[in-house]
């Protein structure tokens, strides 16, 4: 009897052993109900790969900003998650903090996403960590900004990882397939469904100041993946004894030096969500024996000053006394400063209308971009009436005059709509005001210190000040840093109007498009008779390039066409049709046969493809005859596309 107690002695220890391990080869062992103290983990590794350190990072926010002693995001947050015994807090919370700018943006009631989608579209579409368990914040907002993922009834997330039950090959050894990570593919019907996305994230600087500054200025949570330190989470796991009064609290406190040892002997991660804080709350320190350290007066030494966050071991055991709620927890500034890396992202914008130049059925209603009726008006389908100027001037920094420049408009018409598009390098939009003066005196604001610490601005902006106005007379746009420290440069700006009313007529030599229908001099069909365009010859070629886009390369993708007639350019129009899975990144130019280069596309449109026609009068009076050559260029890392063909039409003299 007393050899089968201890046989059974040592199992339990086994087995308390395999529940409560880590391993670094990227697959949590921790298989515990997170309902007790034996919560799950994720391998370390995974959740560092690829991060910037802090001094790589900016500071967000101003060196001289105030922020409140308190702050919190908690009405703003899904309900509390389980992650079962699986080793996917990094899923966990990342699809927290989407479901947090869901509930923000609004557009769904009571969002609730699919945590098994994305830890298999990380693993499969994204193709990192394939054969592990772990992921981190960048590669998983990767794929949601890229592919998207489901919500939750499409495919509902199973709490335990496979075993050799599920599938023979799922045994636990080193080499296991893929599905054994990802408990299986998604069926037809999943991958079939809507996926929904956000806008590509970013790291943010895990100094308390740059996440405070964050969370005020965007109003959102960010994403901390970080070393776990056993003792200071108070975890089942620990080899030094824990405090049950701070699990039930969500204490963690910044390490001592025996946690530091104890914890890195089974290095382990972990992440959460961050989503405000307290800089009163103050907690006793514990020794490595978990003991209150006391001062040479006898009093308790205390850490002071905490991020609140959400966590992802369900409820009832972990943060069970929290104030904000069962499952929420406190996590020492210095412990996130020295050993997390910080992400964050954007409120997402959700298509109820067409998208006119992306390939896609936004609204789903079977009609695609230009097709689509809400695609009637817009720019990409009805090119305006287009003035444009290249100051290339500098933004004088904290100075609220600021700088101006004037298009001078010298033709009749009047304002149907109008889309101003600005292209600013600034490397604090927060600090930006951009204004636009009419002929009349007529004033609007384009923009208004938005943006926080962002860099740049490559927007356009459909403004209504002016509608049912002239167009003729000088146009100003004003651009005011209000704030020190930060500098930028007005590169170019231009006005692309649709006319209303009486709209004038066509000019056939004039190389305007008068009245703003898109077609110029010749190639317009009211020109048609006119004794200037009878000798005029129309060109239309392509190329069906078929070519990928190098990804992160400033020489990107050269793509030619032969021009072999001449004559004298009377319009020119250049059509694009590029596959891309974030086409901010893009930066589209055409050259001349003289070496002339004009930017056709560079703006943060947060959408995906570009198929879109550009009118490009900067050429008009120039001779035709030559190569063509269109440069694609991809800036960033990370998104992939195609240029599929290109096209160049054009009319000559």
């Amino acid at each position: 009897m007393k050899n089968l107690f201890k046989l059974f002695s040592l199992l339990s220890i086994i087995f308390t052993l395999a529940r409560a391990g880590c391993s670094d080869d990227g697959d949590s062992k921790i298989t515990a109900d997170p309902n007790d103290s034996e919560a799950p983990l994720s391998a370390h590794d995974p959740l560092f790969e690829g991060a910037p350190t802090n001094d790589e990072l900016p500071e967000d926010g101003k060196f001289d900003a105030v922020y409140p002693e308190t702050f919190d995001l908690a009405d703003s947050q899904s309900p509390m998650r389980s992650q079962g015994g699986r080793g996917v807090c990094s899923i966990f919370a990342t699809v927290a903090l989407m479901e947090h700018l869901y509930i923000k943006e609004g557009t769904i009631v009571d969002p609730d996403f699919s945590e098994q989608f994305l830890q298999w579209s990380v693993k499969n579409e994204v193709n990192s960590f394939p054969n592990t368990a772990g992921s981190n914040a960048n590669y998983n907002l990767q794929a949601i900004n890229r592919y998207g993922i489901v919500l939750e009834d499409i495919w509902p997330y199973e709490s335990r990882r496979w075993s050799s039950s599920n599938d023979e090959r799922c045994d636990g050894g080193d080499e296991q397939p893929l599905v054994c990570y990802t408990n299986g593919d998604p069926d037809p019907e999943a991958l079939e469904a809507d996926r929904w996305t956000l806008p590509r994230g970013r790291y943010v600087n895990s100094r308390n100041r740059s996440i405070k500054a964050f969370l005020t200025e965007n109003k959102q949570g960010v994403i901390a993946g970080m070393t776990f330190f056993y003792q200071s989470w108070n975890h089942g796991a620990s080899k030094l004894p824990v405090n049950k009064d701070y699990w039930s609290e969500g204490y963690v406190l910044y390490p001592n030096e025996a946690d530091k040892e104890k914890s890195l002997e089974n290095r382990a991660g972990h992440a959460i969500l961050i989503i405000g804080w307290d800089d009163n709350l103050e907690v006793p320190k514990l020794d490595g024996e978990g003991n209150v350290i006391k001062d040479e007066n006898g009093e308790p030494v205390t850490e002071k000053g905490f991020f609140l966050f959400k966590n992802s071991w369900g409820t009832g055991g972990f943060g069970i006394r929290n104030k904000f709620g069962d499952g929420y927890g406190w996590l020492s500034y210095e412990y996130v400063r020295e050993y997390a890396t910080v992400y964050g992202a954007g409120i997402p914008e959700v298509a109820s209308d067409e998208v006119c130049d992306d390939g896609i059925d936004n609204d789903k209603d079977g009609d695609v971009d230009c097709v689509d009726s809400d695609c009637t008006e817009d720019p990409a389908c009805k090119p305006g009436l287009k003035f444009s100027d290249e100051p290339q001037v500098d933004i004088p920094d904290n100075d609220s005059q600021g700088i101006s420049s004037v298009i001078n408009v010298d033709q009749p018409g009047t304002v149907g709509k109008l889309y101003v598009k600005v292209d600013i390098d600034h490397t604090y939009i927060g600090d930006l005001q951009i204004r636009l003066l009419g002929p009349d005196g007529t004033e609007a604001v384009l923009h208004d210190k938005e943006g926080s610490s962002e860099d740049n601005i490559k927007q356009t902006y459909l403004i209504t000040d002016f509608d049912g106005k002239s167009i003729a007379g000088e146009w100003t746009l004003t651009v005011i840093d209000t704030a020190n420290s930060d500098t930028g440069t007005l590169n170019s700006w231009s006005l692309e109007f649709q006319l209303t009313g009486d709209i004038p007529a066509e000019v056939c030599d004039d190389g305007i498009d008068n009245n703003g229908n898109g077609d110029l001099d010749c190639a317009d069909a009211e020109c048609g008779s006119d004794p200037v365009c009878q000798t005029a010859q129309d060109i239309d070629l392509t190329n069906e390039a078929n070519a990928e886009i190098p990804d992160n390369d400033l020489e990107g993708l050269q793509s030619t066409i032969a021009v072999e007639t001449v004559g004298t350019i009377e319009s020119l129009t250049i059509s694009v049709d590029i596959t891309h899975t974030f086409r901010p990144d893009l930066l589209v130019k055409l050259v001349s046969p003289s070496g002339t280069e004009v930017v056709l596309y560079d703006l943060e449109e947060y959408e995906e493809n570009l198929i879109r026609s550009f009118n490009v009068p900067e050429f008009i009076g120039t001779e035709i005859e030559g190569n063509w050559t269109l440069v694609v260029v991809d800036q960033y890392e990370g998104d992939l596309g195609t240029l599929n063909s290109w096209s160049l039409a054009a009319t000559v003299q």
